[in-house]
C-alpha cells in the first residue's frame, strides 16, 4: 500500500508546473529571453523567486554621490554598484553625498 501511495504521488507530481523552488512558477522562456536581451541574468533573490539582475555600465567605478552612478553609489567602498537591482541592506550615498542605509528586497 505504501508503495502504491508513493508511486501515485510521484506520478502526480509530474502534473505540477515547473517552479522556482518556492512554489512560484519559474521564469518563462520569454522572460528569460527578455532578461538576456537586456544584458541580464536570471538569478534567485529578493522577495521574488527570481529576478533579472542587469550589470551596470559604471559598476566598480569611483563615486562620491549618487548622481555619479547609473545605480547606487556604495558608501563603504565609494564605488558604483555592479548590478541592478542591488539587493539587501547597504549604505549608499545620495545625490548630495549624504550616507543613508537602504534595504531593497
Amino acid at each position: 500500500m505504501r508503495s502504491f501511495a508513493l508511486l501515485a504521488m510521484l506520478a502526480l507530481s509530474g502534473c505540477l508546473p515547473e517552479t522556482g523552488g518556492r512554489g512560484t512558477p519559474a521564469p518563462t522562456l520569454q522572460e528569460r529571453a527578455e532578461c538576456s536581451a537586456a544584458g541580464g541574468d536570471v538569478v534567485a533573490g529578493g522577495l521574488e523567486p527570481w529576478i533579472c539582475e542587469v550589470p551596470l555600465p559604471d559598476g566598480g567605478q569611483s563615486c562620491t554621490r549618487g548622481s555619479d552612478c547609473a545605480g547606487f553609489c556604495l558608501a563603504e567602498t565609494r564605488t558604483c554598484a555592479p548590478v541592478r537591482p542591488y539587493l539587501g541592506c547597504t549604505d549608499v550615498l545620495w545625490d548630495d553625498g549624504e550616507a543613508v542605509t537602504i534595504c531593497v528586497d
